[in-house]
């Protein structure tokens, strides 16, 4: 139960709440995925955006939006599992290199209090009397794991000391426990960003601050208290304690860490798009809230501008592309792709903005990677099959899922290049918002409805795939070699990991080069965190590469226009 002032929509009662919504639009109603269905109560009339779209949708009447919805009295209300945002599923692993272990703690052992007496002083008094009672038992034995600003923690001798490797992504957090003296990830863990409730992409959440006087410091809570949450899961998991955890390394884009460390953002949200500051950081744990060992430290690596991030450098360093022999494409697929290439010792990178259509945001039955999104489609003699997450009843279908259609119906001529349906049968329905293609009928999902492909799902598509691929193009034309020269793409992230090469190549999103030069290699984001985690001579290198990427803004490229256009067709 929660109570909310006079005024609290439906959303906003449910963002106090906790519940994770999925609020593409940030709560302006053009998305439409924030549905619920009243249970019991009053509630305000609906609004003129509620009934265009439940008269372009044919959805049940009593079905209303959360965003456009406020409660006139106690009441109850259920959410379908499409409108949340925490069941997706995570994807957690990534390449790892193996590395020398060299981390930023250390452990020393001593048996008496005259041992570093100037840095035991400093001690809180918690950790004062864990102390002492250490050198008093039998043993006489305490460890200190020191960092280049002193005592961090005090343990047992006997007790390990670890690190946790977080990778901030606008729709998912992964969290890595790692063994500092072995450099072995010992537990991991996910979950959806709680800000997906305040806008799914972060010029949203940008201009939620801009509204809201309170929302930096919203969307920095709720960000910690995640973070918090995830520590104290991995710690349960293995049966530690939170003061074990010394050292943490946190890698996302400009505008995450911008929230993290609560730095201004209205400049990331306005041309020309300047961030408060592309440097790395050192933090105390404790200076933004989390609970950790008392003298924990926060290292964010360097960004490398307003819109390629910390996340994209520890990617980079994760799959060692700088040591690539043959030129290297590089790109991490999400609302905001960046893609870096190498070639013949030059480093050029950009990002595109690539919208969150392959999050199964802005499509008509968009979902997340979530149980029952139609993740896989095979389409042959007008005959689909399609795989849902789980083998569950269909509820919608996720961006891995979305392009595998598009390119199947590309295939059987059911799309034209420009995207326009080219013929009718009977899987292709007239409705008032134009043709749709069905792909499972509503008897046999689990919304009651049948889930479509319509005119709209594919312009959304080709946008997404046009971005990708025109940054792709510039960033060959400014290193002056053509795709054929291309030796490896490197396709990292969590729909990095399940797409299809063949229809990403097919519907033009990938240049056409054999598919042996691909490599897909999950969440290497996350594996980089966790090299400069185990590792100061990983920050040091991911700091020094800063210094040696151009980075190519494709606003300002002469004929951007053009590369954009030349990719949009199928």
């Amino acid at each position: 139960m929660i109570e909310v002032p006079t005024g609290t929509s439906i959303l906003g009662a449910a963002q106090k709440a906790g519940v994770e919504l999925n609020a593409v639009c940030g709560g302006t109603g053009s998305c439409g995925k924030c549905k619920f269905s009243p249970s019991n109560g009053e509630f305000s009339p609906h609004t003129l955006i509620e009934k265009e779209l439940l008269q372009s949708s044919g959805m049940n009447s009593e079905i209303r939006l959360a965003c456009q919805t406020y409660p006139l009295s106690d009441c109850i209300i259920l959410f379908p599992p499409e409108s949340l945002a925490t069941l997706q599923r995570l994807q957690l692993e990534g390449q790892n290199s193996s590395i020398p272990v060299d981390p930023s703690v250390k452990r020393i052992e001593i048996s008496n209090i005259n041992q570093y007496s100037d840095e035991i002083k400093k001690l809180s008094s918690r950790s004062r009397k864990k102390l002492d009672t250490l050198l008093q038992n039998p043993r006489n034995a305490a460890s200190l794991i020191f960092n280049e600003k002193g005592i961090v923690s005090v343990l047992a001798p006997e007790e390990q000391f670890y690190g946790l490797a977080i990778d901030l992504g606008t729709t998912k957090i992964a969290a890595f426990l790692v063994d500092l003296e072995t450099g072995i990830s010992v537990a991991s863990a996910g979950e959806a960003n709680p800000q997906i409730a305040y806008g799914d992409d972060v010029i949203s959440r940008i201009k939620y601050c801009d509204e809201n006087p309170a929302g930096l410091r919203i969307l920095h809570e709720c960000l910690v208290n995640k973070i918090d949450t995830l520590a104290k899961k991995l710690c349960h998991e293995i049966n530690i304690n939170l003061d074990q955890i010394t050292d943490v390394v946190m890698v996302g884009n400009t505008a995450i860490q911008h929230f993290l460390l609560g730095y201004p953002v209205h400049s990331l949200g306005t041309a020309p798009y300047h961030p408060y500051s592309l440097a790395a950081t050192n933090i105390q744990a404790q200076a933004i809230g989390l609970q950790l060992a008392e003298g924990a430290q926060i290292y964010v690596p360097p960004n490398v501008a307003g819109f390629v991030g910390s996340d994209h450098l520890a990617m980079i360093i994760a799959v060692d592309i700088e040591h690539q022999k043959t030129a290297t494409v590089a790109l991490d697929i999400g609302t905001n792709t960046e893609i870096s290439l190498i070639h013949q010792g030059k480093h050029f990178s950009c990002s595109c903005a690539s919208g969150p259509a392959f999050e199964g945001a802005h499509i008509k039955f968009g979902v997340r990677a979530a149980p029952g999104a139609i993740e896989k489609v095979f389409i042959e003699n007008n005959s689909v099959q399609v795989h849902t997450i789980q083998n569950k009843p269909a509820i919608g279908i996720c961006g891995s899922g979305i392009l595998d259609a598009v390119a199947e119906m590309r295939r059987e001529e059911i799309l034209d290049s420009r995207g326009a349906f080219t013929k009718t049968d009977s899987k292709i329905l007239k409705k008032d918002s134009g043709l749709e293609y069905i792909l499972v009928a509503k008897e046999q999902t689990a919304i009651n409805q049948d889930i479509s492909i319509c005119r709209k799902d594919v312009n959304e598509i080709q946008l997404a795939k046009a971005a990708i691929r025109s940054g792709i193009e510039i960033l060959l034309h400014q290193a002056g070699i053509s795709a054929a020269e291309i030796g490896r793409m490197i396709i990292a992230g969590a729909f990095g990991t399940y797409l299809d090469l063949q229809n990403s190549i097919e519907i033009g999103m990938f240049p056409s080069i054999p598919i042996d030069r691909f490599i897909q290699v999950g969440n290497a984001a996350g594996a980089g965190a966790r090299q400069m985690l185990i590792s100061i001579d990983e920050r040091r290198k991911a700091e020094e590469m800063v210094g040696r990427i151009h980075y190519v803004e494709l606003t300002t490229v002469v004929n951007y226009t053009d590369f954009f256009m030349d990719a949009i067709h199928l």
